[in-house]
């Protein structure tokens, strides 16, 4: 967990679990030797009439919720109260451009609703899993040392038959290999289970397709189960070369679960959580293409909308925000 050494906390005042998911940040701190550093953002109303009057306002405005914040700092922090600021402008971009500006490694916050305004207006968690360049922990307010089960969601790139470039791959294995780093190290920190998932689908076939109305059942079968023992394969590859990231002393201290799940990871990757009652999911996001199956987009936004845990998602090396400080 060295990674995760400068924490940045986002304020939700919304949200029923912003004093525990601070908490959470904490914590992480506390594991890393970490600092963590407390932030939110102000959306500014439209302002038709610039008076010294409304300057004014403007100021108290601000001065107020400065204050508010770190009372909330204080309140839900006992000891070692962390540094608050507030910001005024575009939440994601605002949020972005502390993280470039100060090189956080981590931005975690309370998981936001996800009613129909919400998703008409993109919403602020989306946004981040989009454009940020560091790991970004979505939390329901579980402390990491309660967690009894961890999902980490994986992909095979390697095995989409020709249709990933050489950079898909490196970005796929780069990917996994965070995912399962921190999944591993989350594990052994609060002796939780390990469910590693990865799910496949046989390629040029679907339920609906007309291609399997030519050919035998049976050649089908056939077909269907040789991709399946190939992804097993490629899963048990995989989880020797997570335990030699991860270091002996880790792994030996893992209780690990592999899951092979066949169908749509939009579908799947939920059904897994649930199953196993995941207190955690951890999975790779990139901008265009989704790893593990997760498109940041409709996909994405369809898992966040059903899963019932916290959500830890990672960028892969080298990635770089569309958000800048010159915006």
């Amino acid at each position: 967990m060295q990674r995760f050494r400068k924490i940045l906390y986002v304020y939700d005042e919304e949200s029923k679990v912003s004093a525990e998911t601070l908490r959470l940040a904490m914590g992480l701190a506390d594991t890393t030797g970490g600092t963590v550093d407390v932030v939110q953002v102000l959306t500014p109303p439209p302002v038709t009439v610039a008076s010294g009057t409304s300057t004014m306002l403007r100021a108290n405005w601000l001065k107020e919720a400065e204050e508010t914040l770190a009372a909330f700092a204080r309140a839900a922090v006992r000891e070692n109260t962390p540094e608050t600021t507030v910001l005024v402008g575009r939440p994601h971009i605002e949020i972005i451009r502390d993280v470039l500006r100060h090189g956080y490694d981590l931005v975690i916050k309370p998981i936001g609703s996800s009613g129909f305004i919400d998703r008409l207006l993109g919403r602020l968690d989306m946004r981040l899993l989009r454009h940020c360049p560091c790991p970004v922990w979505l939390s329901k307010g579980e402390d990491y040392r309660d967690f009894d089960n961890i999902l980490a969601a994986v992909d095979a790139q390697n095995m989409n038959y020709g249709r990933s470039s050489a950079k898909d791959l490196e970005i796929s294995d780069t990917l996994n290999r965070q995912i399962l780093e921190l999944s591993f190290s989350l594990s052994a920190l609060s002796n939780a289970v390990l469910h590693v998932g990865h799910v496949w689908h046989p390629p040029f076939l679907s339920m609906n397709s007309h291609g399997r109305a030519y050919i035998a059942k049976k050649e089908i079968n056939a077909y269907m189960d040789t991709v399946k023992r190939e992804h097993a394969n490629w899963l048990k590859r995989l989880m020797r070369r997570a335990a030699k990231w991860a270091g002996n002393d880790v792994a030996q201290r893992v209780r690990l679960r592999t899951h092979l799940r066949q169908g749509l990871a939009g579908e799947e990757i939920p059904r897994l959580i649930s199953d196993m009652r995941s207190d955690l999911l951890v999975m790779g996001t990139v901008a265009r293409t989704g790893v593990a199956g997760l498109v940041i987009g409709n996909t994405a936004e369809e898992i966040l909308d059903r899963v019932s845990c916290s959500v830890l998602a990672v960028k892969p090396e080298g990635f770089v925000s569309t958000v800048t400080l010159d915006d």
